[in-house]
């Protein structure tokens, strides 16, 4: 999945993890810092896996995510709810300048992958 946005491309995909476990990885690409827009996560400037950005909610991901665990559907269901309810709102927000910037100095960023350059930008901007 993507989304853009005035300040970033949020991209949203699924990776195979150990065993039967299954993550939702989420990628912010900044605007400002490349012309050439990434085809996958990875490629982001920053990412992080769904969990991190959401440990409200980590238990019901991972299970939903984890395909050997007895409570996977109704975890899976779950999941889909509380995605389209708030998650998907909150991954829009996030994915704006300010949102960003916020979510950065809140130490909300901490649990990923985030480029020096990334860094660099979101520490001056206020």
């Amino acid at each position: 999945m993507r989304l853009s946005g005035d300040a970033a491309i949020t991209l949203v995909g699924v990776q195979k993890g150990f065993g039967e476990q299954w993550f939702v990885n989420v990628g912010f690409w900044l605007k400002q810092l490349g012309r050439d827009e990434p085809d996958r996560i990875e490629q982001s400037h920053m990412y992080f896996r769904l969990e991190k950005l959401f440990p409200q909610h980590r238990e019901f991901i991972l299970e939903a995510g984890d395909l050997a665990a007895e409570g996977q559907l109704s975890a899976h269901h779950k999941f889909l709810r509380v995605f389209v309810d708030e998650i998907a709102g909150g991954l829009k927000q996030l994915g704006t300048a300010e949102g960003l910037v916020d979510a950065y100095h809140a130490g909300r960023l901490t649990a990923g992958l985030v480029t020096k350059a990334a860094k660099e930008l979101l520490a001056r901007t206020t």
